[in-house]
């Protein structure tokens, strides 16, 4: 409620936490980000066995796998605003027990279409979850020692992200599919544990819910990310169309949001150049990461032939980097600044990507771990600064909005990676093949399925003389295994130019900023 001689709209003090209070809050909060990461993961994982299990068609399980990541984009941002309304501690809870009761639906789904109803809806659960905490940390640290609690938030994060994909794996694999799905539930309830014993209620906005500005970017996210999701079939109707259905709701959202009095996200925080960039920063760290997963998956299979299950080996040591790396990050801010960390982080992800410019078919895989390395740790030392800057930029009763902002655009970036990624990767890799594979007969298109195909992915062709079996897609690939090369090199030095302009944007639009001083 707002207080007497309060503008409306404006919150009550925040109620900050110190000694064992914060410590646990940081936990919770963590805890919470890492299911909404980490369960999509386990799903993937284990699709083959969901999909057997409960004889679904390959296009049945794609969708499925996806389908709680589409769900938590289109509610990322009302999740915030609700947040905001009604008390994020409040809706943060509910979506704890979200995850549990949708997960355990899943668990126990009869068919394909209870699992869609459990996805959407554990979806859901995980916008809560992911949108909030953010905005949860913010809220109950004071300024000066906001940058290190979102560190160690962030830290957490990463950390017990980690093992979870790992855990779920395992216990599908002696267990069965369904018992992959009690990984979240399990770890929510120690974080509802956490957080009913330790952190506060967060101050309410006495602002009114802009149903039709959530509805429209509900549309335009939901649209936007399943669309760029489906272009690496190509520019296709699939495609196309939610694409620019995005699009137009995305229009009406803004010129929304400019006219209400009461807006879901008050457009004018993008004026500030610092929220801006620190919103640029982010999407670049999230479409690397994205993106850099594919080259990876592309170098260890279809290049070295090895087991798909060693990138996910490599990611253990690298996601424990990155834990520390948030971690320090915020002592680092607090000594040089948002702006000095920010734009180390992103120079860290540059120099992952040029390492993969001289990877060769027999490099030690030391020095592909250090790409993997490179892109994990560079996201982390962005993500600190990135928060602080965005969460300082926030109208005090926008702060879930804001937070869900952050969710939003991360998600977007990274849905778009892989496919660019894969797109021009692709490109690049039949526009040199094709010259080595003259007289087999095969086609363009049947050399970019043979792409999908040798790196772990399945034949999205419904038969034909387009498709080929995996066998002869991973003969191609090798006949062509120089191009293949070439491909990883050339994509590499031109997806660096996405973080030199983030690092040009920053050091020329950033204001300089003296370090808080150690309290």
């Amino acid at each position: 409620m707002t207080k007497p001689g309060e503008a409306p709209g404006s919150l009550e003090s925040a109620h900050h936490v110190t000694g064992l209070a914060a410590t646990m809050t940081v936990v919770a909060m963590g805890l919470g980000y890492s299911i909404s990461y980490a369960d999509p993961t386990i799903l993937s994982s284990n699709i083959s066995e969901v999909r057997a299990g409960l004889d679904m068609t390959g296009s049945t399980a794609s969708f499925v796998a996806s389908l709680a990541t589409l769900a938590l984009a289109a509610a990322v941002l009302g999740a915030g605003a609700l947040g905001d309304l009604y008390g994020k501690r409040r809706l943060f809870i509910i979506g704890l027990f979200a995850t549990v009761a949708f997960n355990l639906l899943a668990a126990a789904a009869p068919n394909s279409a209870v699992l869609m109803v459990a996805r959407a809806g554990a979806g859901l659960g995980f916008a809560l979850l992911l949108g909030l905490s953010l905005a949860i940390v913010n809220d109950v640290f004071p300024p000066e020692r906001r940058a290190a609690a979102i560190a160690l938030y962030l830290g957490v994060s990463f950390a017990v992200s980690a093992p979870q994909p790992a855990i779920g794996s395992i216990l599908a694999d002696h267990l069965g599919w369904r018992v992959g799905f009690l990984v979240a539930p399990v770890v929510a309830v120690i974080t509802l544990v956490i957080t009913l014993r330790f952190v506060p209620e967060t101050p309410r906005s006495a602002r009114k819910l802009d149903l039709a500005g959530l509805g429209l970017v509900a549309v335009a996210l939901l649209a936007i990310v399943y669309g760029i999701s489906r272009l690496s079939e190509g520019l296709k109707v699939g495609a196309v169309v939610p694409i620019a259905v995005g699009a137009v709701a995305a229009v009406g959202f803004v010129m929304r949001e400019l006219r209400t009095p009461a807006p879901a996200l008050d457009l004018r925080i993008f004026k500030s150049r610092q929220f801006s960039i620190a919103v640029s920063a982010g999407a670049t760290y999230n479409f690397l990461t994205g993106g850099c997963t594919i080259l990876f998956a592309y170098y260890i299979v279809a290049i070295r032939g090895e087991d798909p299950a060693l990138l996910g080996l490599l990611l253990v040591p690298a996601t424990i980097l990155q834990a520390i790396a948030a971690t320090g990050s915020g002592r680092a801010a607090t000594r040089f600044g948002d702006k000095a960390v920010l734009i180390a982080g992103l120079v860290i992800l540059l120099a992952g990507l040029l390492v993969l410019t001289v990877l060769e078919k027999n490099s030690s895989m030391l020095l592909l771990f250090a790409s993997v390395a490179l892109v994990m740790i560079g996201g982390a030392v962005v993500q600190t600064p990135q928060s602080t800057i965005m969460m300082a930029s926030a109208p005090s009763d926008l702060g879930g909005a804001v937070s869900a902002v952050k969710c939003a655009t991360g998600q977007a970036a990274y849905s778009l990676g892989p496919t660019l990624f894969a797109l021009i990767g692709t490109s690049l890799f039949v526009q040199d093949g094709l010259e080595k594979l003259r007289g087999s007969k095969i086609t363009e298109d049947q050399a970019k399925e043979a792409l999908r195909v040798a790196h772990g992915g399945t034949s999205s062709g419904s038969g034909g003389t387009n498709v080929l079996d995996p066998q002869r897609a991973h003969d191609v690939v090798t006949a062509a295994t120089d191009s293949m090369i070439d491909a990883i090199h050339s994509l590499s030095l031109v997806m660096a130019a996405v973080p030199l302009i983030a690092i040009v944007l920053a050091l020329v639009l950033l204001r300089p900023e003296k370090p808080t001083p150690n309290a």
